[in-house]
Order: structure tokens, then sequence, then C-alpha cells
């Protein structure tokens, strides 16, 4: 992937607020001046709690809702221009929490051909993009007659990812992609994430999962209330207080060594391992931690 000499590449936020029921009693502002810039090639993983304004922020991305202030550019094309929406859906798939909220069509087949079709391609061309979009998400070829009603969880699920690559976006988008998930599907999904960066699609997930997000992304966005409260590398996520704050779970590890570290001391770290000479307490730390 790569553009032109100028082009931009990047999903872009300039000063952008979202109201909900602006002018009525309701009124209610979802994201609050935030600005952040998503570049080509560069996955990114969403954090917030419930009701933080994650949603919302794909929503704009995508141009399903515009700016109440502010700008968002997709590769230099600005979501509120109507003359460009279509362009802008072009490049963006978003999958959403609930895919079955998602399908209408009566087979599996016809649920991924709508969005080829609707952008004009020829069924050739969209027999082959349905084809490759199966394989990419684990489904077999007998399953295109069926109903996408008739499956389970994690089969609609991948006929939703389905649908949404095989209109080729540049950016794919998930909206909790594995709140419903084992940890085995969840595994791969995260797999799957890895095939679509390998063909140069640009990733952005949103969870609520500290340590899936720290676990397979570099780059973090935290969301609280509405505002950006961390915008940089995964690495400098370490603090436990204040992700509590912002309403989210540390993950095991680092609630482990931030209660090693009170209530033990005599901490020192050899070969990459950390060790402390109250091994009764730190044995009993690491035992009520993880199993939290």
């Amino acid at each position: 992937m790569g553009g032109t000499a100028g082009e931009i590449l990047s999903i872009k936020f300039e000063n952008v607020s979202y109201i909900y029921d602006r002018k009525t009693p309701f009124e209610k502002e979802a994201v609050s001046n935030i600005s952040f810039e998503i570049k080509e090639d560069e996955p990114i993983a969403i954090l917030g709690r419930t009701g933080s304004g994650k949603s919302t922020i794909l929503q704009l991305m995508n141009g399903i809702i515009k700016p109440t202030i502010g700008m968002v550019e997709v590769d230099g094309i600005q979501t509120s221009d109507k003359a460009s929406i279509v362009e802008v859906r072009k490049k963006i798939g978003l999958v959403f929490q609930y895919p079955e909220h998602q399908f209408f069509a009566e087979n599996i087949y016809e649920e991924i051909a709508f969005g080829p079709r609707n952008f004009g391609m020829n069924e050739t061309d969209i027999r082959k993009l349905i084809m490759d979009s199966i394989m990419i998400v684990g489904l077999r070829p007998d399953i295109l007659s069926r109903s996408p009603f008739a499956l389970s969880g994690g089969e609609q699920r991948k006929v939703a990812i389905a649908s949404i690559i095989s209109c080729d976006p540049k950016y794919l988008i998930f909206d909790e992609p594995t709140s419903s998930l084992d940890p085995v599907s969840a595994k791969k999904f995260f797999d799957m994430l890895k095939v679509f960066q390998s063909r140069g699609k640009s990733t952005v997930m949103v969870t609520h999962s500290v340590e899936e997000a720290i676990t397979h992304f570099k780059k973090l966005l935290v969301i609280s209330d509405g505002k950006i409260v961390f915008y940089g590398n995964s690495d400098g996520l370490l603090n436990e207080e204040a992700l509590e704050s912002w309403g989210l779970m540390p993950p095991p590890m680092m609630r482990v060594i931030s209660k090693v570290k009170k209530e033990c001391g005599n901490l020192y770290r050899l070969k990459e391992k950390i060790y402390s000479t109250d091994s009764d307490k730190f044995s009993d730390i690491v035992f009520r931690e993880t199993k939290k």
C-alpha cells in the first residue's frame, strides 16, 4: 500500500465534538474536542469503558454521523462532504459489535455480495471476492447457501467480517470484536487480523480489554467521558491507578507487579524475571490476582 507523493494517508480527527439529540432536553455530548491521527499501516486499539465515546468515534470515522464541531478526514476527504461520502465508505470497513444487527439477506452469498454490488462490481469479480473473503475468515464454501440467521454467534461474526472485506476497504474497523468469543475463537480472530495487516490493511479495534489491547497493538488511544486521556505506545500504558480511574481493568500481570511492590518489597530483577525475598507472600499474591 502507499500513495502518490503528497497524498494524505490517514484517518484524522481535528477538534471534534459530537452531541446526540442536540437542542433537546436529552442533549448529550459523546465526544469533546478530540484530535488524533491514525496513519496508514499503523494498527491501533481504542480503549474505553462502556459509554466512554468509543463507538461514537467509529461512527464518525465511517461518516455514519457527522461532527457537531470540528473535522474528520479519511485520506484527505472530509466525511461531512456529501459528494464524497461513498468514497469514504469504500475506504472504511466497519464491523459492529453485534453482527446479527447488520444482516438482511436470505443467504450468506447474497449477504456478502451486497456491498460489492452496491459499489458497482461485476458478478465475476464479486464471486472471486466472496470466495477469497470466506477463505480468510475460515468459512467453508458450502455455507454460502445457508441463512445468516441460522448460524452460531461466532459464525455470524465471521460472515459480518467477510461481508466487509469483500468490499476491499483500506481500513478495517472492529467494534468489540471478541466480546462474545471464547479464548480459542478470540485467538483465531487476532490471527486473522495479522492476515489483514499482511495484505496491507490498516486495522482499528475498539475494546474495553486492556490485556488484549497491549498484547496485540503497539499504538493505543484511551478515551474516558468523551475525552482522550492517553494516546501513544502501549508500553507507556502501565499505570494501574490511571487505568482504574478510567474504568478499565488492569491486566493480571500489572496487578501482580503492583501488589508485590506494595506488599513484599525487596524486589530484584535477574535475567528478565522478578524475584522477591518474601517468596510465600509473593506466591500468594500471584495466586490471588491471577484468579480474579
